[in-house]
C-alpha cells in the first residue's frame, strides 16, 4: 500500500512538473520569450550555466546514477513524492494547478 501510494505521489509530481513547464503559457515559453528579448551582454551570462549543463550532462552519462550513488535517486523520488503532494493540494483547495 504504501509502495502504491509512493508510485502515485511520484507520479503526479512528474506530471504535475511537465505540465508546469510544457503547457502553452508555461515556464518553457516564458523562458524563451525571456531569452529571445534579451541583449548581446546578457547572452554572455548564460555562458555559466551552459557550462553547469555541460559538466551536468557529462556527470549524467559517465556514471552520475550508479549503485555507488543510490541516495541520490531516494532524494530525487523524495522531492517528487514531495511535489506530488504539494500539486494534489494545491488542487484540491485552490482548484487548479
Amino acid at each position: 500500500m504504501i509502495a502504491l501510494a509512493s508510485f502515485c505521489l511520484t507520479l503526479i509530481g512528474v506530471t504535475g512538473l511537465a505540465y508546469k513547464i510544457f503547457r502553452p503559457e508555461g515556464w518553457l515559453v516564458q523562458a524563451f520569450g525571456l531569452v529571445w528579448e534579451l541583449q548581446l551582454h546578457y547572452s554572455l551570462m548564460a555562458l555559466p550555466v551552459l557550462i553547469a549543463a555541460i559538466v551536468l550532462g557529462i556527470k549524467l552519462f559517465t556514471g552520475f546514477f550508479d549503485a555507488k550513488s543510490s541516495t541520490l535517486g531516494n532524494w530525487l523520488t523524495g522531492a517528487f513524492m514531495a511535489l506530488g503532494l504539494f500539486f494534489i493540494v494545491r488542487l484540491v483547495f485552490y482548484g487548479g494547478v
